[in-house]
């Protein structure tokens, strides 16, 4: 099925080389990290997490999104979400991979990775994400391709895929969890320390189903792909439970925090309420425009707050942090990744449906 990801028309493929183009730029940024270490970098004793890490902390949150889709579609047997469950699980794998690939940029140099399994122990959170968004990517990649396979046959997917689709779903839970309290060193979070693990849940629900709103509104423009007005609602009924309850914990969280992070988490917590109030209003969301305008406020917010983690300085306060070039073009690059690989199982999914639909 790769094949029908090397069929496209032109805007297709000027997207396709301008990622690849973003992703040679951040493979020559990254030959010069794996050349000097993270001397390159703008870390240092004041600033020890930065850009990777911060992008590391919303993708591996953002990868437990397929979650939303799966507890209704297979436990509850939801059919109409049946249409965009391969889009979900896709999503997912694109999010682990891209996580894995900032873990990978973060430590440095690349032997450095094997670390996270030759000193793994039952407290290293890091060692705990490590094997678990592996093993996600792997059970979501191995479930939603057979499942596609049978979907281009016209048969029934094979009993083992459902299995797998049941075992990822404690998965999905567990990676923001773990995410989630490996930021627990964080003085902005220390009032609510508690709250960590439910806020980066709520985080990853919120965020990825505003992405796959987004999918779903962006594939009916550019792909004649209808997912319905049943996906889209459920969606936004999603989007909106999620989002309220995070930008609620935020909100507590902005409220106690004395730190010179404030303004950016006040920023990020009025553009989340923004975006949902416009959700609460039918006269508003009738419109695609102001659909897809919210779905993006409310993943912008999350992304600022998820940020606030490259301003601390380990003694608190506000660390002395601007990231290098190279910094840049690594993120770029690795995020260009993430987008081509998928981009390619988007165009896979929406080849094969396209053709049981006729």
């Amino acid at each position: 099925m790769i094949e029908k990801a090397l069929k496209g028309n032109r805007p297709y493929w000027i997207w396709i080389i301008s990622l690849l183009s973003v992703i040679a730029f951040g493979i020559s940024a990254y030959a010069q990290q794996m050349r000097l270490g993270l001397s390159v970098t703008g870390l240092g004793v004041d600033a020890s997490l930065g850009l990777s890490f911060m992008q590391y902390s919303f993708m591996a949150a953002l990868s437990a999104s397929s979650v939303l889709v799966m507890l209704p579609f297979f436990l509850h047997d939801y059919k109409p979400l049946g249409k965009i469950a391969v889009i979900a699980q896709f999503l997912a794998v694109s999010a682990a991979a891209t996580a894995l690939l900032f873990l990978f940029v973060d430590m440095g140099k690349p032997h450095l990775i094997f670390d996270l399994l030759r000193y793994a122990t039952p407290h290293s959170l890091y060692s705990w994400a490590f094997l678990l968004l592996n093993a996600f990517l792997f059970i979501n990649l191995a479930s939603s391709w057979a499942t596609l396979g049978a979907e281009r046959k016209d048969v029934p997917a094979a009993t083992w895929v459902k299995s797998l689709n049941y075992l990822s779903i404690p998965f999905a839970i567990s990676i923001p969890v773990v995410t989630g309290l490996s930021s627990s060193t964080f003085p902005v979070d220390s009032g609510t320390l508690s709250l960590l693990a439910p806020r980066f849940l709520l985080s990853a629900f919120a965020a990825g189903s505003a992405l796959l709103l987004l999918i779903v509104l962006i594939l009916k423009r550019t792909a004649a792909f209808d997912a319905g007005k049943e996906v889209t609602s459920q969606l936004v009924l999603f989007l909106v439970y999620a989002g309220s309850l995070n930008f609620l914990f935020s909100g507590i969280n902005c409220f106690i925090c004395t730190s010179q992070a404030a303004p950016i988490l006040l920023l990020s917590l009025l553009l989340g309420i923004a975006s949902i109030a416009v959700l609460l209003a039918p006269k508003l969301i009738s419109s695609t425009n102001w659909l897809a305008a919210a779905a993006a406020g409310v993943v912008l917010a999350i992304w600022m707050e998820k940020s606030v983690a490259l301003l601390h300085a380990p003694m608190g306060g506000i660390a002395a942090y601007t990231p290098t070039s190279t910094e840049l073009s690594i993120t770029l690059g690795v995020c260009s990744f993430g987008l081509l690989l998928f981009t390619m199982l988007l165009k896979v999914t929406v080849s094969v449906k396209a053709v049981n639909e006729r």
